[in-house]
């Protein structure tokens, strides 16, 4: 059924103004053998005018049961990346090209967001002092080597829980992409890149690349996607986002390759520079990062192994895309400027409405 045009009969969930009843549009991906991904192109009062005619803006993405598709003889618009219609090869190793100039394979970014999740909750992590040098290092190494950014920095306010760090990367991928940005950068706030990777924040990514690949404590493992990624619209909103529900540290960023390996096979892998450098704040190694949260266990996320348990049913509407009655809601509580082209957001991330909001607050009950 892949690649077929169809119309959806029944409205998908969360279109609760089933105003995508009758639609046609083109089969992209499976997410089971009962669901699938349709491809509708948006009309002119559904797109946003910031955003223009980009790929991204034209199109929506849609899970329906197969139950509610009916096949048609028509030729609807094909998004021009098409990426679950293709197989996604494993990527040519591509180097940093001579001179400092980014991988061909990318295009160049019109403007490209740095997505930051933050909380200065616990003071032996000294958020607030990695804050204070972030920015200003970022605005530097950005404004040489990217027409235009924004640096949108996402706190999630005091609210007694536990921290939400793929919760508050969605909230900050909406910000961004209201203000047209068309490449982003996830990105931890106690990383700093050098200039020899600063080139790669310039790409609009044919492919997600992991940019922290060249830090030590991400070259064991190609699977790992943590610290620093970059992806295009169209390719993070195919995967649906992080998952909202991994409160506490640990498992949303195992949980983003799953959603990659589902939606492009089990052989996909991330772009990622050869070489370069950056520099870790905290001053850790793999190690030692990994017994200074095994001696603070309750800032852990306590179901990460349940919630991968649960990833081929929940996946598709655990992120951007949410279930009709338990909404993506997030509210921005204040916007305080850090600069001309920076910004902290301090949000309050709700509740998701499942079975993990129990496990939400900073000392939970037990399972």
């Amino acid at each position: 059924m892949i690649g077929k045009a169809v119309r959806i009969d029944t409205p998908p969930p969360g279109d609760s103004n089933a105003k995508f009843r009758g639609r046609v549009g083109v089969v992209t991906y499976s997410i089971d053998d009962e669901t699938f991904v349709v491809a509708v192109e948006r009309r002119d009062s559904e797109r946003d005018p910031k955003m223009g005619l980009s790929a991204e803006n034209c199109f929506e993405f849609l899970p329906v049961e197969v139950d509610n598709l009916k096949e048609v003889d028509e030729s609807p618009a094909v998004p021009e990346w098409i990426a679950p219609l293709r197989k996604r090869k494993k990527p040519e190793p591509p180097g940093l090209a001579l001179e400092g100039r980014m991988c061909v394979r990318h295009s160049k970014a019109s403007r490209v967001a740095v997505i930051v999740p933050f909380r200065d909750l616990h003071k032996e992590q000294e958020r607030a002092a990695h804050l204070a040098a972030f920015v200003p290092h970022m605005t530097s190494l950005l404004g040489r080597v990217v027409d235009d950014y924004r640096i949108v920095i996402v706190e999630q306010e005091d609210d007694g829980r536990k921290f939400n760090r793929g919760k508050l990367l969605n909230i900050g991928y909406r910000v961004a992409s209201d203000v047209g940005c068309d490449a982003f950068v996830f990105h931890d706030v106690d990383l700093l890149p050098g200039e020899d990777i600063a080139p790669w924040y310039a790409a609009r990514p044919a492919v997600p690349i992991h940019l922290a690949r060249v830090w030590d404590r991400y070259t064991r493992n190609a699977d790992y996607v943590g610290g620093i990624a970059s992806w295009n619209a169209l390719d993070f909103e195919c995967i649906n986002g992080f998952p909202n529900n991994y409160w506490g540290w640990g498992g949303e960023d195992d949980e983003m390759m799953r959603r990659c390996k589902t939606v492009w096979g089990p052989n996909f892998a991330m772009d990622a520079p050869l070489d370069g450098t950056i520099t870790d704040l905290e001053n850790m190694d793999l190690d030692q990062k990994l017994d200074f949260l095994k001696s603070r266990p309750e800032w852990k996320c306590q179901v990460r192994w349940e919630l991968r348990d649960e990833h081929a049913d929940t996946w598709h509407s655990n992120g951007l895309r949410t279930p009709s009655n338990h909404p993506f809601a997030f509210s921005v509580l204040e916007t305080t400027p850090l600069g001309d082209r920076a910004a902290k957001y301090a949000v309050r991330c709700d509740l998701n409405g499942d079975a993990y909001d129990d496990m939400a607050p900073l000392n939970p009950p037990s399972k």
